[in-house]
């Protein structure tokens, strides 16, 4: 508990700090893998600290491993900093109104998890250094979470070989410690080559590419049939060849997202998708190239972790919210109910079940820990599954935004530089600190997570679902 007391203390003395670095990386907003001074203004940060710092890992110039300490264990801290496009959205607004359309937003709140992460670390050195406590900490930056699965890269890469336990919290409108798995992930694109000609003139001659596209995603519409009812594929036309109807297409491209809960069932639909792509290439004589560019693998939540985090919320007070705030909240709390009333609801009795849901409903802000589903599986995907697979791994849901805001929107982004934010993520930080304090300093507990990973795993060994030429890349 002096341990506890001693980094929330820290935790308080710096959040004004945290706070305006968390603002700095909102601000930055920057794509995947390009996350540049995000992964600056964190590094100069835990250099100032005495961490040892790295960065450019595993092909990824914006990925970071900042280390105090030497020896057992090693406690690992993961952090994320990478934007969505589209949901560039002004601060504070409870309607819809774009800064940019063609800009970046943190709509996933990723400049609050990383800094959170960042501070848990922190918390837990200073810790380390007043008590003379032996171990390692780290911090893990890691790009490009969104759509490119960064930290596949760096687990393939052998950089979580030596971690013994690895601690992630996200982002979210509830706190929820999260025993599900995730599912498993390919992107894919799919390009197709033909021959341009006069679609007037000509057409005979021609072989169209935008064709063999469209023939390909309705033979993948015919296959949902023939998939397992858990499977998830969605598809983007990054390419259609151009804007002139006149012309027969030479050049079309499709990005697919094939997901499945397990990685061998993801690997599977994959073959098949591809032979779906090789027979409308072949109907419509024109050629494919298949070129995967991320995977993820689904998630080994570790229930030992998990415990302690549920620990550490009950132990931990409450975040205070000031009437400013819930004020605050209010207004995009009912901006969500007003545009779906009957989604909120039900999103709400999923979590904390019908008669604790209504108590949850009549404020702005969900402070309960949700216990309902949290058995559940997640439909998403996330690249933690690919760590949690050689090193004990887990993560909770922090309440950041008003209840009912939907990740990946643009009320998200709006609520991103709020106090109601901040105190979110310092609330994460405790726990993620806390919990990593019980790791460090008792050995047993070690012992106990790499054990139910080992059960977890049931004799399956982690091979990389990238394949071997497949780099960090722009895209």
């Amino acid at each position: 508990m002096e341990y506890l007391e001693q980094m929330r203390a820290y935790l308080h003395q710096n959040a004004a700090r945290y706070a305006e670095m968390s603002d700095e990386i909102w601000g930055f907003a920057e794509p995947r893998f390009q996350e540049y001074r995000s992964a600056q203004v964190q590094r100069d940060y835990l250099e100032q600290l005495g961490f040892q710092v790295r960065q450019g890992l595993a092909g990824e110039e914006t990925a970071l491993l900042a280390e105090y300490g030497a020896g057992k264990p090693v406690i690992a801290f993961l952090g994320e900093y990478d934007a969505l496009s589209g949901l560039s959205q002004k601060a504070d607004c409870p309607r819809e109104e774009l800064l940019d359309p063609e800009a970046w937003g943190h709509g996933c709140g990723h400049n609050l998890l990383g800094v959170g992460s960042l501070a848990a670390a922190a918390a837990l050195k200073d810790c380390m250094e007043r008590n003379q406590l032996p171990g390692t900490v780290r911090y893990y930056g890691c790009p490009a979470e969104e759509n490119a699965g960064g930290k596949a890269f760096l687990v393939r890469d052998g950089l979580f070989d030596d971690c013994d336990i690895a601690l992630y919290w996200h982002p979210h409108s509830y706190h929820q410690v999260v025993y599900g798995s995730s599912n498993a992930n390919f992107r894919v694109f799919f390009t197709f080559h033909g021959t341009a000609a006069h679609a007037a003139a000509c057409p005979h001659l021609g072989r169209s590419a935008l064709d063999a596209v469209e023939l390909m995603n309705v033979g993948v519409n015919y296959l949902r049939e023939h998939m397992i009812d858990e499977a998830r594929v969605h598809y983007a036309v990054t390419d259609t060849g151009g804007t002139s109807p006149n012309v027969v297409q030479q050049k079309a491209q499709v990005l697919y997202a094939i997901r499945a809960p397990r990685l061998e069932q993801v690997q599977e639909l994959y073959q098949r998708i591809c032979k779906i792509a090789q027979g409308a290439a072949m109907m419509t004589e024109t050629t494919v190239e298949i070129r995967q560019v991320a995977a993820y693998a689904n998630m080994l939540s570790n229930p030992v972790i998990c415990r302690r985090f549920e620990a550490h919320y009950a132990d931990l007070p409450p975040i205070d919210y000031t009437e400013a705030e819930l004020e605050y909240a209010r207004q995009f709390h009912e901006s969500m109910l007003s545009k779906g009333r009957e989604g909120v609801t039900r999103e709400a009795e999923s979590l904390f079940g019908r008669e604790a849901a209504r108590t949850q409903l009549q404020q702005p802000v969900y402070t309960a820990l949700a216990e309902h589903n949290k058995y559940e599986d997640m439909k998403g995907s996330a690249d933690l599954g690919d760590v949690s697979w050689i090193v004990p791994a887990a993560f909770f849901y922090g309440a950041t935004w008003a209840g009912g805001t939907p990740v990946h929107s643009w009320q998200a982004t709006a609520q991103g530089k709020s106090s109601l934010a901040h105190k979110g993520m310092l609330h994460a930080a405790e726990v993620l600190a806390a919990t990593g304090c019980d790791f460090l300093t008792n050995p047993d507990l070690v012992r106990e997570a790499r054990e139910a990973l080992r059960e977890m795993l049931d004799g399956k060994v982690y091979t990389s679902p990238l394949p071997p030429e497949c780099k960090p890349e722009l895209w």
